[in-house]
């Protein structure tokens, strides 16, 4: 108990000297002490003003979060819009009329056709219908799988580029074909 009460007196002391050690000589105690609380009253206001100004931050950062969380669900939105689109001209290209046989009157040449070089012409028949049984399959439109490199099955392709991350060209290249083949793959039991 008495070692306490020492240790208490001496950080007491030792107090008193440090206060009088910073005092400038000849100051009045009470004056620096009401120096002392204009200092202490000073640095709560600049607290005060710290604080607003993070406050003021809070609520702006709550802003530009709700804001990207809206850009992240219209991106969701054009991507199942884009998916839509695909499929609906996928089911249009399946009911389109396919000329017969004993037709001898051409279709009229599709509106958009695709460019030669979009189409690939290097592929065979059967690797664009392996292709347009792999995006049916998947779900990026009913295509026929009939070999033809038509507009419906240019837009289902650019639809699984654009779901899959990859540069959208509409065209069946290599990294969209092996893209299809790893997914095909997959997808079967």
């Amino acid at each position: 108990m008495m070692n306490r009460l020492t240790i208490a007196i001496a950080v007491a002391g030792w107090a008193l000297y440090g206060f009088s050690a910073l005092m400038p000589t000849g100051a009045d105690p009470k004056t620096e002490i009401a120096r002392l609380r204009q200092v202490a009253e000073a640095a709560g206001a600049d607290r005060d003003a710290l604080a607003a100004e993070l406050q003021h931050f809070k609520e702006g950062h709550q802003d530009l979060q709700h804001v990207q969380n809206r850009i992240a669900a219209a991106t969701q939105e054009l991507k199942h819009l884009e998916y839509l689109r695909s499929r609906i001209s996928g089911e249009i290209d399946v009911m389109r009329p396919q000329p017969s046989k004993a037709s001898s009157q051409p279709l009229p040449p599709p509106q958009n056709p695709a460019p030669p070089d979009a189409a690939g012409e290097a592929l065979s028949k059967e690797e664009i219908g392996f292709a347009q049984q792999a995006l049916t399959a998947l779900g990026f439109g009913p295509l026929k799988a009939d070999g033809v490199f038509g507009p419906g099955t240019r837009r289902s392709i650019e639809a699984f580029q654009q779901a899959r991350g990859l540069p959208v060209t509409g065209k069946l290249e290599g990294a969209t074909l092996r893209a299809l083949q790893s997914r095909q793959t997959a997808a079967q039991p």
